[in-house]
């Protein structure tokens, strides 16, 4: 359940921010388009105004001529010519005194009462037919020039512009909706946006679409929801796979620990010049009982970094205490034992209690119990580790320096910690040949060891030529391949009645 929750998480917060991406980009089109839209209905009713405004200024012409015959057929003729105006009145001296309806027919009730703004939104109340207008006035000598525009023309810019955007015209405190009805802005609470326009005192004023929208998101969005979902799982079942060999390696691992198949392999570590066995180190083998055996390069590194190698190393010291603690009368006297120790473990409460359990098992033979510190992790930053090291190398256990050279520590160590050996890498020897310049970085390590005092274990020696360059430079004890492989406790006891056996002191 563990290992399935993050791949789900994942996919589920790629997905949430798809959709949440996809939805801004779509409320952002639709604010844009919104606003577009309110831009196109104000320059349409800009538009509808100029024909107001072009008869207002042929009324203006009829009035200083006198309303005769003629100029109310002009009027007449103006209002049918432009097919959004209603009516054209000429007002002077409180009176109308020429329209262009017939019989200067007048719409508006007590057109005189009209305050002198330049529009006016005139609700149903205030005309004979009770339909709305639009009212554009320009001053004239001694009174005013009123022109109707069509409530209808009004309405259908505003709901043809989009059946999603709820729009409204605005003019002073009145506002006219899409339903035709003529009521107060304020008293409204209209919670919209406005766009004004820049030749008239009007608005249109629109409602912004909201943020979040499902059946936006569904009608416009689906086929890029199709796809951000696809990625998800995708993305999900990548991870749960990635998550899912390197988490199901780390459980078969700690299942193998539980079950004792982590089993200590032994390499002869010898004499050079007599062949004669000194001691073993102790390296970790999986057998893996479908996969048979699992090289350590492959599940060392997953158990350091997962806190395994604890139980590992426990595990270990307690399967070699009780398969070599038979064989100790056959065991030569200073037998050292070399178990391999990872930096976590140092640094671990449990250590110095750990070692000391493992001491006890030899008790009643000098043996050596060496531990290997490996240099895979930085060993002198905490000085806590140092000091378990030092108090368990006052306690009788011997502590060498494994990989020399190859790993974090290097020289510092040398300083720090109570070191008795070292073990040269093995890609050191390998460099060893018949080329004259081969051995200069291992002339170095052995000169520097021997100036400290230390003993040295050469690793890696696999040819003749090797081997008599260690012996020329004294390097006594040595491990690899031409000696033996890592092999079983069976086949150890094998090697143990074929060579001889020498006394030894570290």
């Amino acid at each position: 359940m563990r290992n399935l929750m993050m791949p789900i998480l994942c996919a589920l917060f790629l997905f949430l921010s798809g959709m949440l991406i996809i939805n801004w980009q779509l409320w952002h089109m639709a604010t844009l388009s919104y606003t577009q839209t309110a831009a196109a209905s104000t320059q349409k009713i800009d538009n509808i105004l100029a024909e107001a405004v072009s008869a207002a200024n042929t009324a203006k012409h009829v009035a200083a001529q006198g309303c005769t015959r003629d100029g109310q057929l002009e009027l007449g003729t103006e209002a049918a010519l432009k097919p959004h105006l209603r009516a054209v009145m000429i007002q002077q001296q409180g009176q109308i005194i020429c329209t262009s309806l017939p019989g200067n027919g007048v719409l508006i009730v007590r057109p005189q009462t009209l305050p002198n703004e330049t529009l006016m939104l005139l609700p149903g109340n205030r005309l004979v037919n009770g339909i709305p207008v639009l009212i554009f006035q320009m001053p004239i000598a001694d009174g005013r020039v009123i022109v109707s525009v069509s409530d209808a023309h009004l309405r259908d810019v505003i709901a043809s512009a989009t059946n999603s955007a709820d729009m409204a015209l605005v003019v002073g405190e009145r506002m006219l909706a899409r339903t035709g009805d003529v009521r107060d802005w304020k008293a409204a609470s209209w919670a919209g946006a406005l766009t004004a326009s820049a030749h008239f005192p009007f608005s249109v004023v629109w409602q912004p679409p909201a943020f979040f929208s499902l059946t936006r998101l569904l009608q416009q969005g689906w086929s890029l929801i199709l796809l951000i979902l696809a990625l998800s799982v995708t993305v999900g079942f990548l991870i749960r796979r990635y998550k899912g060999k390197s988490s199901s390696f780390e459980d078969d691992l700690r299942k193998a620990i539980l079950h004792g198949e982590i089993v200590p392999y032994y390499q002869p570590i010898v004499n050079g010049d007599t062949g004669g066995l000194y001691g073993v180190e102790v390296l970790a083998r999986w057998k893996h009982p479908k996969s048979g055996f699992i090289p350590p390069d492959v599940f060392i590194p997953i158990a350091e970094r997962s806190g395994l190698i604890i139980p590992l190393t426990k595990g270990l010291m307690a399967k070699v205490v009780n398969q070599l603690k038979p064989l100790l009368p056959k065991l030569p006297d200073g037998f050292h034992i070399g178990v391999n120790i990872s930096a976590r473990h140092i640094n671990a409460p449990s250590f110095i209690g750990d070692c000391r359990v493992f001491g006890k098992g030899f008790q009643g033979k000098e043996v050596k119990l060496v531990l290997e510190v490996t240099e895979r992790e930085p060993l002198i930053d905490n000085p806590h580790l140092v000091e378990n090291l030092n108090t368990l190398h006052n306690a009788g256990f011997v502590i060498a320096l494994d990989d020399f050279g190859t790993g974090y520590s290097g020289l510092s160590c040398l300083n720090a910690l109570a070191i008795d050996y070292i073990k040269i890498d093995k890609s050191f020897v390998n460099r060893v040949s018949e080329e004259k310049d081969s051995t200069i970085l291992l002339d170095c390590v052995i000169d520097l060891a021997k100036k400290l005092s230390l003993r040295i274990v050469a690793e890696g020696v696999e040819t003749r030529e090797q081997l008599e360059y260690l012996n020329r430079n004294e390097i006594t004890l040595l491990q690899g391949y031409y000696f033996g492989k890592p092999v079983s406790y069976i086949d150890f006891i094998k090697v143990i009645l074929s060579k001889p056996r020498e006394t030894m002191s570290l």
